[in-house]
């Protein structure tokens, strides 16, 4: 169970997930089950409060050819993603800038990724440890279309400085600040989510 105290403890060490361009001692960890789809970062960029992870996911039970494509606009910056994506999971340490509204949610590519089809609360959904430096979400599968077979997956988390855009990357040969977006993984959800059994493209 994920509740913002110690996280990344909380995933077997077969789930600890290896890190692009770190800025510190950062690090990740993924996890699915029946009911959610889990993801822990732990990064120096949390400081800031308004610096959001990007979890950008191509579900289905059969995926066709991966086709690269643009993801959302953070701060005058779109990340290069090497698939096409049909949701992106966004969250940041503080959802609601007071001007807004809450930014925590599942994105669609529908409405240019520009208001959550799905909200995630700081209650139940989304949480920061005491000292800024984790954010960790649990999203459901029907916010997700629904339990699929397999998924596509790229992480990163917009830092916003000049010559430091995107940090803490997954898989570590993402490239988000160029096209066609480096590497991804996917995930056989039918199988064991140990990072062994994922498949890491190109």
């Amino acid at each position: 169970m994920l509740g913002g105290a110690d996280d990344l403890a909380t995933y077997p060490s077969s789930q600890q997930v290896p890190l692009g361009a770190m800025i510190g001692s950062d690090a990740a960890a993924i996890a699915w089950d029946s009911s959610r789809f889990y993801v822990t970062v732990r990064s120096s960029a949390f400081a800031n409060a308004y610096e959001p992870l990007h979890i950008y996911v191509e579900v289905g039970d059969a995926l066709s050819e991966p086709s690269p494509a643009q993801g959302k606009e953070y701060s005058g910056l779109i990340a290069a993603i090497p698939f096409t994506p049909t949701y992106l999971i966004a969250v940041r340490r503080v959802s609601d800038s007071g001007s807004d509204g809450p930014y925590d949610g599942v994105y669609v590519p529908a409405n240019g990724w520009v208001t959550p089809v799905t909200p995630l609360s700081a209650v139940t959904d989304v949480f920061a440890s005491a000292d800024d430096q984790t954010l960790s979400v649990q999203v459901a599968w029907n916010a997700l279309g629904g339990c699929p077979s397999a998924l596509r997956l790229a992480v990163h988390v917009v830092n916003g400085a000049a010559g430091n855009e995107w940090k803490d990357l997954v898989p570590t040969t993402h490239t988000p600040w160029q096209m066609p977006g480096g590497g991804y993984y996917q995930l056989d959800l039918t199988g064991s989510p140990a990072i062994a059994n994922w498949t890491l493209n190109p």
